[in-house]
């Protein structure tokens, strides 16, 4: 007599079982929203009692910026990686306004800065130091089973480098915390509001801190990429946006320093300064047909890309 094999069931009957990755009801969505709102508050409490301030001491600080001494840069061999977009316009600042802006000037899209935006080109020092720049370390560099190419979903088509020559006269230099000592003795009698201060012990919120050194300022000016970055997410500048904004209005043509990806040093180019200068970048070797703003003077400031 033959035994009989018993069959096995299935664990689950109906539909297949799913996996739950997080579990929220409507009142944790409104908690959530309203700690949002208290921090969003919070730092526009912060950057407008700032804000206020530094727009009373505008003249002082530039003129605390411009009692340093101003560094000349010539670019032999310097360089300026752009996205494809802006292949036949390499030295158009016109890129620079778009979102949030970069390390040292602010973009159309920073909500709490309206109306402040202003352009930058950004250059480095060399093409290793460009590319860190631009994708975060060198392209062809593995990341795991990718390169920071691909993981970008960029190819060697999608981006064009540029060699450039000629030379900044004035340069504010950032490589040197003690050319900020005067400007930072001026913001560091800066205050909060008691108001602010009031409505951050109430919601039992981190007190923010204030720059009061030199080194400090130079330290949020030089925040990794991903730092500066997350100080925008509540629609204010980043400390170097603002820095940026009065080393350009000091009458600086660009401000150096090293790169935070690794390499040797960047630029931030202020073009609107090159207005009464006899500072010149243009774009060496050969360039695409039908380029332009291959060249920054003060007969060509490449403030706005041609239609």
């Amino acid at each position: 007599m033959k035994s009989r094999r018993k069959r096995r069931r299935p664990r689950f009957r109906g539909r297949a079982a799913t996996s739950i990755l997080d579990t929220f009801s409507p009142q944790d969505l409104a908690t959530w929203e309203g700690e949002s709102s208290v921090v969003q508050t919070y730092s526009d409490r912060v950057y407008f009692d700032l804000e206020r301030q530094r727009i009373s001491q505008h003249d002082q600080l530039c003129a605390a910026l411009r009692s340093s001494s101003s560094t000349e840069v010539p670019l032999e061999g310097w360089v300026r990686v752009v996205d494809w977009r802006w292949n036949l316009t390499p030295l158009s600042a016109e890129g620079s306004l778009i979102g949030i802006g970069g390390r040292f000037n602010i973009g159309r899209e920073l909500d709490r800065a309206k109306g402040k935006e202003f352009p930058c080109i950004y250059v480095a020092q060399d093409t290793g130091t460009a590319y860190c720049e631009h994708f975060g370390g060198l392209i062809g560099q593995r990341v795991s089973e990718l390169t920071l190419g691909e993981l970008a979903l960029r190819t060697q088509e999608s981006f064009t480098t540029f060699v450039l020559r000629g030379r900044v006269e004035h340069a504010f230099n950032l490589r040197d915390e003690t050319r900020l000592a005067e400007f930072t003795r001026i913001i560091g009698r800066f205050d909060l509001s008691e108001d602010t201060k009031r409505y951050q012990r109430r919601h039992g919120l981190r007190p923010r801190s204030l720059v009061r050194s030199p080194r400090k300022l130079l330290q949020l000016a030089l925040l990794s990429p991903h730092g500066w970055r997350r100080e925008c997410q509540l629609g204010v500048p980043a400390p170097g946006q603002i820095l940026g904004r009065f080393i350009r209005d000091a009458g600086f043509e660009a401000a150096l320093y090293p790169s935070q990806r690794g390499g040797q040093l960047c630029l931030a180019v202020f073009p609107e300064n090159f207005v009464a200068s006899t500072s010149r970048i243009e774009v060496a070797g050969g360039i695409p047909d039908g380029a332009n703003c291959t060249v920054l003077d003060r007969h060509n400031l490449c403030l706005k890309s041609p239609d």
